[in-house]
């Protein structure tokens, strides 16, 4: 592949790594070297401590540290891609946000088939600062206000219309306490607020986080 498919692909493509397996001789049928898994709502995925790589065809995967707190430190969407217990131990676990649709390759088969590329070394620092970037997202959002913190979150799992963010039943104070690390009860008190501030409106009987000047561009 010459720069020119490359940069084809980039204009094209959120991810480079998505067409390049595409692309490449790995057999999506093998169970061997990929598995496509279907998760239901709060539904954990269990993985080997081989090495995977995770990509996220659809919905939204939360990764939270294995303890007993269980803190979300990542919200994972369509396209991504995760590098699990591929270059150091990982202590995460992940957990269905809504229906996810997973394809999960065995990761030294697909390095080894890309390492070949010639822009190998590029793609992988680029996926791996993709990741990186989440982790600096949710340390960067650990250092605001409790309402910033729900603000965000609540924006990131809602969909958007014309009127603002449609918060879905699934985003509830148990969610949010453990997204926004803070206590179920702050979660509520905060999500009281923004009600009261009429920043939460409700249009048959659905809440909706209307758009803030940042978010209307203003």
């Amino acid at each position: 592949m010459d720069f020119l498919e490359i940069h084809s692909l980039l204009l094209r493509e959120p991810n480079l790594l998505l067409p390049l397996l595409d692309l490449s001789n790995i057999n999506k049928n093998n169970s061997n070297f990929c598995q496509v898994k279907v998760l239901k709502n709060h539904q954990n995925l269990a993985l080997t401590d081989s090495g995977k790589l995770i990509h996220v065809v659809k919905g939204q995967l939360l990764q939270q540290i294995n303890n007993s707190k269980q803190n979300v430190n990542a919200i994972w969407v369509e396209n991504d891609f995760i590098f699990h217990n591929v270059f150091q131990p990982n202590p995460y676990e992940y957990v269905a946000f809504g229906r996810v649709e997973l394809a999960i390759y065995d990761a030294s088969a697909v390095l080894q088939e890309l390492s070949g590329q010639p822009f190998f070394p590029d793609l992988l620092i680029d996926t791996l600062k993709r990741q990186e970037s989440q982790f600096y997202r949710y340390s960067l959002m650990l250092t605001k206000s409790v309402q910033e913190r729900v603000l965000e979150i609540t924006k990131l799992l809602s969909k958007r219309d014309e009127v603002g963010y449609r918060i879905p039943k699934m985003v509830n104070y148990l969610l949010l306490s453990k997204c926004c690390q803070i206590s179920p009860h702050t979660a509520k008190k905060v999500m009281q607020e923004l009600e009261q501030a009429n920043k939460i409106i409700y249009k048959k009987g659905e809440p909706i986080l209307i758009y803030d000047a940042e978010d209307s561009g203003l």
